[in-house]
């Protein structure tokens, strides 16, 4: 009778155990074989998206360890910075801030290409890239990195887009007469004050929109912008016909104070030393007055860049006192008898934040 058990020998079991370990060895080193030939391929184009809208759509960031308070085109450090982004706020999204666009392109400040592979492109692939600004209408081009391969790929991205201007102010013949800021005694020494409310400023109406958010894009923001004051017409406004002769006019100091939501008392407003002596301009000049008097003929011009009343707080109401010194004694600029001019929200009297249009394009490879 045929045995049909069915049993195998040790020797048949051993051999095939070695067969199978041997086999899942050799199985696993295989990949490793082609490590050096394998194809490595970007889609470029993912990427310059990506860094598109990190620009366009994200205010970007400072480190953890760093003053939040401080957003991050205000960082003196720029270890302090952690990720690049040109849009006012997450709230306005392709309307881009001109101070961020400033710090982003300044080439004394960063460095191409490890800044911005860092805090804007990402990653661990050693990209090049070009990233441009043009303003609509203006000769006015902006770029970072190198110049765009005639004979490769590589990635890109435009976006149309905004850019948010700052506001400004000129104080002249008709303000001046409209407020009667030249109505006052023949005296030698005149007080002017300059009233920023910034609580006003960021948490009420703007013209017609009501109760914006704190970031809005027509807001004005104080703490953060760049304001301008320019105050001229003084032969047109004073009293020349009392007064023939030409008189010597300087401003001899300007004071920064600061009142606090529900204090009455005002105290003085910190400067750092490096802004306090870097915004007063006479007659027109380019290069501005470091030391008092300063003296002018007809109009003086007050350029606060971003972040020189960065101190206040958002509930402050900051104040900005002149004295100016006249010889011989007469009426002058002066609203002691008076109230403050106020930078506002009133056409009349502020120019108002614009929107300009422009094109930012990226391109990686």
């Amino acid at each position: 009778m045929t045995d049909n058990t069915g049993a195998m020998s040790v020797d048949f079991l051993v051999g095939f155990t070695i067969f199978i370990l041997a086999f899942i060895w050799v199985a696993t080193m295989i990949p490793g074989l082609f490590i050096g030939i394998q194809s490595h391929t970007i889609d470029f184009d993912a990427v310059a998206y990506r860094t598109g809208v990190i620009l366009v759509e994200d205010p970007g960031d400072v480190n953890p360890l760093a003053d939040t308070s401080i957003p991050w085109e205000l960082q003196k450090n720029q270890l302090n910075i952690a990720r690049f982004g040109l849009a006012i706020s997450k709230d306005t999204p392709g309307i881009l801030d001109e101070t961020k666009i400033t710090r982003f392109f300044s080439t004394t400040d960063f460095k191409y290409p490890a800044d911005y592979q860092t805090r804007a492109i990402f990653g661990d692939f050693p990209y090049r890239f070009n990233i441009s600004l043009k303003e609509v209408g203006k000769d006015t081009f902006r770029s970072i990195g190198d110049s765009i391969p005639d004979y490769y790929s590589y990635g890109y991205i435009r976006r149309d887009v905004k850019i948010r201007s700052g506001s400004n102010t000129t104080i002249g013949e008709t303000i001046i007469k409209t407020y009667h800021y030249n109505n006052t005694e023949d005296v030698g020494n005149h007080r002017f004050s300059i009233m920023i409310n910034t609580s006003s400023l960021l948490f009420d109406d703007v013209g017609t929109i009501r109760r914006p958010t704190g970031d809005a894009a027509y807001r004005i923001n104080p703490l953060r912008d760049k304001i301008i004051i320019n105050i001229t017409d003084f032969e047109e406004t004073r009293d020349s016909i009392k007064h023939t002769e030409i008189p010597t006019k300087s401003v001899s100091d300007v004071k920064f104070y600061k009142r606090s939501y529900g204090e009455t008392n005002l105290e003085s407003l910190y400067i750092t030393a490096e802004s306090y002596d870097n915004f007063l301009y006479v007659d027109g000049g380019a290069t501005p007055v470091t030391s008092f008097p300063a003296g002018f003929t007809n109009d003086f011009s007050m350029v606060f860049e971003p972040g020189f009343f960065i101190t206040s707080d958002t509930d402050d109401t900051i104040f900005i006192n002149l004295t100016f010194e006249v010889i011989p004694e007469q009426q002058f600029l002066n609203n002691t008898h008076t109230q403050p001019f106020e930078y506002n929200y009133h056409p009349a009297n502020v120019t108002q934040p614009e929107l300009a249009d422009a094109v930012l394009e990226v391109a990686v490879w």
